[in-house]
């Protein structure tokens, strides 16, 4: 299976960003636990209604409100959720970066810079980029990347630690009193990250549905493990403040 396929772990365990391809992938997603779907392209069909809560937007651009409100519901729920368009480059991770910058209160930079070190093929189109640089003026009432959001491609990973230098001594910072720039951390103390992605690529060998090789429910299980360790360092979900809900009944009927 592509990478491109599989889905990215904005936040490993909570939300997750994709493509129309990874959205019909429906053993995939049940093998992970996602519960919830987010469609942010309105002619797409919601392949299955009986495995699966969708919400569909509304509008063309999508409202950014409206795609928050499913997000609050599904997380503070501790449940999983996929966000979607077409091709999972622009539209889709656009809501994603917002939501961030909303939820978290982060810039649009750090919330553009979150999003790209997991997912290196986002490309978010010029429309979508002024919406955003726009939103960010509505909720900080600045913009933190009015040079737009590519100049920012070649910039630092969030959590990268200093490089030693020439003598095998770190660098220090310019400004030691300056707030750390390691991007965002959910529930960590210290300057790295407490959630990121040890990897984005498949498995060795990693094939859907073919035989021998590691199938959907192979590599949902090793990236849960991964989640679970992950989820035991960071502690309780940042986006869940309550309680999960009793678990949602599934059937495995698919409606097109």
């Amino acid at each position: 299976m592509e990478p491109s396929v599989l889905p990215t772990a904005v936040i490993p365990g909570s939300l997750y960003l994709g493509s129309y391809d990874t959205a019909s992938r429906s053993e995939l997603l049940r093998a992970m636990g996602i519960t919830h779907i987010l469609n942010t392209w309105p002619s797409n069909p919601a392949l299955f209604k009986n495995s699966f809560t969708y919400h569909t937007v509304t509008s063309t651009p999508v409202d950014f409100q409206e795609c928050h409100n499913f997000l609050d519901t599904v997380l503070n729920k501790e449940q999983k959720v996929l966000v979607y368009c077409m091709t999972g480059v622009s539209r889709s991770p656009s809501v994603v970066i917002a939501y961030l910058m909303k939820k978290r209160g982060w810039r649009l930079a750090e919330s553009y810079k979150w999003v790209k070190d997991k997912r290196q093929t986002i490309n978010i189109k010029e429309e979508d980029v002024k919406r955003l640089q726009e939103y960010e003026v509505q909720l900080h009432g600045s913009c933190s990347a009015p040079m737009g959001l590519a100049i920012l491609n070649n910039g630092p990973a969030f959590g990268q630690q200093p490089q030693a230098g020439q003598s095998g001594q770190q660098q220090q910072p310019q400004e030691a009193s300056a707030p750390s720039t390691s991007g965002p951390v959910f529930g960590s103390s210290g300057s790295a990250p407490a959630w990121s992605l040890s990897t984005t690529t498949a498995p060795q060998g990693f094939r859907f549905g073919a035989g021998g090789m590691p199938g959907a429910a192979g590599h949902a299980a090793q990236q849960q493990e991964q989640e679970q360790q992950q989820g035991q360092r960071a502690g309780p979900n940042p986006f869940a403040p309550r309680p999960a809900a009793a678990g949602e009944g599934g059937g495995n009927d698919m409606e097109m």
